[in-house]
C-alpha cells in the first residue's frame, strides 16, 4: 500500500498550467493549448540561521524537509525535529507558488548561511557523516528488478502530460511500491520519497529506491544516509556515484530497460 503522508497544503497534485502556445506542424504554425509544469520555490530555514532555497514542485513539502533532512544526515529520527513551521505565499512575483518552512532540529547543524538549491541539481556539498558500509545480504534477485517498471506505469501521469518532471519510486522488501515522489528535480523526488516512507515509519534498511533520472553522486549519498541498501535507474550512474556505491556497500542499478540492466556495484545484494 502506497504511504501517503496526510499532510495539506498547497497543491494537491502535480502543478499545471494551461497555456496558449503556438506549434510548427505539417510545414505550419497551428494555435495550441499546452499543459506545462509550474515551479515554486520553497525557502527552508533551520535555525538558528541557515536558510536554504529550492526550486521545485510546490506540493508534498513536509515530506520533501523530512527527507531531505534525513538524506543530508542531518537526523535520524523524525522526532528529531522539534519545531516545524510552514507558511504559503501566493503573493510574491516568482512565476509559482511559495512556501516558507521554518525548522528548528534538536541538535544543531553547520550550514552555509544562504544557499539555493536549483531543480536540476541539489548542490554540491556531500557530507557522510561517519555512516559505516553497508553490510550486504542476498534480498533481490534480478528478476525482481526486471519486475520494476511495470510496476510504475500508473505513477507518471504527471511527465506524460508534460514531460518536465522527476520520479523516485520506493519499494519494500516484497516489492510493494510504498511511496512516490513527483518533482522537477530529481533529487527533489527522491527526497519526497524518502520522506514520505520516513514519515510513515517504513522501515527502509530493506528497500529499493528507483529513479527515473540519471543518478549521480549525491542521489548516491542520500540512499546511504537514509539507509537505502539499492539504487536504480532507468539512466545512466555518474562516476562519482559509482565510486561513493563501492566505498559504502551500495547496491547501484543503471540502463534497467526491457530484460536488462547494468550492475556498477553490490552483487551480493542479489539472491543468486
Amino acid at each position: 500500500m502506497l504511504c501517503e503522508h496526510q499532510h495539506y497544503g498547497g497543491s494537491k497534485g502535480a502543478p499545471l498550467r494551461t497555456i496558449k502556445i503556438k506549434r510548427w506542424k505539417r510545414g505550419g504554425w497551428e494555435e495550441t493549448l499546452d499543459e506545462v509544469a509550474e515551479e515554486g520555490l520553497l525557502v527552508l530555514y533551520i535555525s538558528p540561521g541557515s536558510k536554504i532555497t529550492f526550486v521545485c514542485t510546490p506540493k508534498d513539502i513536509k515530506e520533501m524537509v523530512f527527507g531531505y533532512l534525513l538524506a543530508q544526515g542531518f537526523i535520524r529520527s523524525p522526532d528529531e525535529v522539534q519545531e516545524y513551521r510552514e507558511e504559503w505565499d501566493f503573493s510574491v512575483g516568482f512565476p509559482g507558488e511559495v512556501v516558507r518552512v521554518e525548522v528548528r532540529l534538536r541538535e544543531e547543524v553547520h550550514l552555509p548561511k544562504i544557499e539555493t538549491i536549483w531543480s536540476a541539481c541539489a548542490g554540491e556539498r556531500l557530507e557522510l557523516r561517519g555512516l559505516s558500509p553497508f553490510c550486504p545480504q542476498p534480498l533481490f534477485s534480478p528478476r525482481d528488478l526486471l519486475s520494476l517498471p511495470t510496476k510504475i506505469s500508473d505513477h507518471v501521469q504527471g511527465f506524460r502530460r508534460t514531460g518536465a518532471y522527476h520520479y523516485a519510486f520506493l519499494f519494500d522488501a516484497n516489492l510493494n511500491l510504498v511511496a512516490v515522489g513527483e518533482d522537477i528535480g530529481r533529487h527533489n523526488a527522491a527526497d519526497k520519497a524518502i520522506g514520505k516512507a520516513f514519515l510513515c515509519g517504513i522501515p527502509l534498511r530493506e528497500s529499493i529506491l528507483f529513479t527515473t533520472g540519471r543518478i549521480t553522486t549525491e542521489i548516491a549519498a542520500k540512499a546511504v544516509h537514509a539507509g537505502i541498501p539499492l539504487l536504480v535507474s532507468q539512466g545512466a550512474a555518474l562516476l562519482g556515484a559509482v565510486h561513493l556505491a563501492r566505498k559504502y556497500n551500495l547496491g547501484l542499478v543503471g540502463f534497467l530497460r526491457g530484460q536488462r540492466f547494468n550492475l556498477y556495484c553490490g552483487e551480493a545484494w542479489f539472491k543468486t
